[in-house]
């Protein structure tokens, strides 16, 4: 049962993904090439290690017993992940449809 309730939210995350793709590949025409290289540039660490910390945190749901002082740290440390990225857009102007 427990692995019907992940393969779904796995396939849920995987069709959202996509959608994301796409809807940021049709507002990226608002924006300034120049701006969303330097964005993804300057973010390209920071989204290493959150694609990283949200497998970690995925791979922690998938055990009988989950630590649940190491998912919360984990998700501490996503949201912070998170919001230097989302600080990082704002400040070179770019919106959120473009943040793929």
């Amino acid at each position: 049962m427990k692995k019907h309730i992940i393969a779904g939210t796995a396939l849920a995350i995987g069709l959202f993904g996509a959608f994301s793709a796409s809807a940021a590949e049709a507002c990226d025409k608002c924006i300034e090439k120049q701006a969303l290289q330097q964005f993804n540039q300057e973010t390209s660490g920071l989204t290493a290690t959150l694609k990283a910390k949200i497998l970690e945190l995925r791979g922690l749901y998938g055990y009988e017993s989950v630590d649940i002082h190491k998912v919360n740290q984990l998700e501490a440390e996503i949201k912070e992940l998170k919001d230097r990225i989302d600080l990082s857009a704002t400040k070179l102007g770019i919106p959120p449809c473009s943040r793929g």
